[in-house]
């Protein structure tokens, strides 16, 4: 076991795609680029990456190579992020599972807090401007307050393109377009959120849908995406404090 280093991402890439997390090759880059100290690397054959925020850390990119899942590999990949990220100060682990990992997480103690739908549509044209620098920090602000989390890449994703919703002066809502990822986005109403989606979607080919969110689910259906498959959220540690309700798209399934 050691750190996944620069050099290391074309087979890592590869790893992803082998084993159907193609959104995990699409983002394992950037993670490398936030915390190159919370990704690593099994030479035996697999992989696994944790961003911290603050006390929670997001496992994501958990993949193994298909000819020795079942060996353990996974289990020691996964204890060995626990073990780093502890040291870190992370107390609660967040993830989203797909069916075949759930029975791994379950037997190291995590329980399923609700289903993510990833959601698809067919790309439009479009043109969107990036979210005003004036705007920042009440972003940020917002994101903290949605998820009870500090998370690092959203700063680092202002660059995209993006859209804010205000209500009687104060910042509703923000959304942005990754690639073609609608998402983040966050809403503290559904006036706000129905508002985003109609401006941010037309570019956009997935999502990720907490299912509790039934205002995000109608708003996505009505913008032309279904459902593609389902993830299960799932946490190892205390609850998180914030407001899931204001989640309305995750950042991706490897980052929350």
């Amino acid at each position: 076991m050691r750190p996944l280093v620069l050099a290391d991402l074309p087979a890592a890439m590869s790893l992803l795609e082998r084993v159907g997390l193609a959104s995990g090759a699409t983002n394992i880059a950037r993670y490398l680029a936030l915390q190159p100290d919370g990704c690593w690397w099994d030479d035996a054959g697999g992989m696994v990456t944790v961003l911290r925020h603050g006390s929670v850390g997001f496992i994501g990119c958990m993949a193994v190579e298909p000819a020795l899942q079942g060996r353990g590999v996974g289990r020691r990949l996964l204890e060995h992020a626990h073990h780093e990220a502890r040291a870190a100060g992370v107390t609660t682990f967040l993830l989203e599972a797909t069916p075949a990992g759930a029975h791994l997480y379950e037997r190291l103690g995590y329980v399923h807090e609700h289903g993510t739908w990833i959601v698809g549509r067919t790309r439009e044209t479009a043109t969107l401007a990036q979210i005003p620098a004036a705007h920042h920090a009440g972003v940020l602000a917002l994101d903290r307050a949605a998820t009870g989390t500090p998370r690092p890449m959203i700063a680092s994703l202002l660059s995209h393109p993006g859209a804010v919703v205000e209500a009687r002066g104060e910042l509703a809502g923000y959304g942005l377009v990754v690639g073609d990822r609608l998402g983040p986005l966050v809403a503290r109403s559904a006036e706000a959120g129905r508002d985003l989606v109609a401006r941010l979607a037309a570019p956009c080919t997935v999502a990720g849908v907490p299912e509790p969110n039934e205002a995000a689910r109608r708003a996505l259906a009505d913008a032309g995406f279904t459902d593609v498959r389902r993830l299960s959220r799932m946490r190892l540690g205390p609850p998180v404090d914030g407001h899931p309700d204001w989640v309305w798209t995750l950042a991706s399934a490897g980052a929350g």
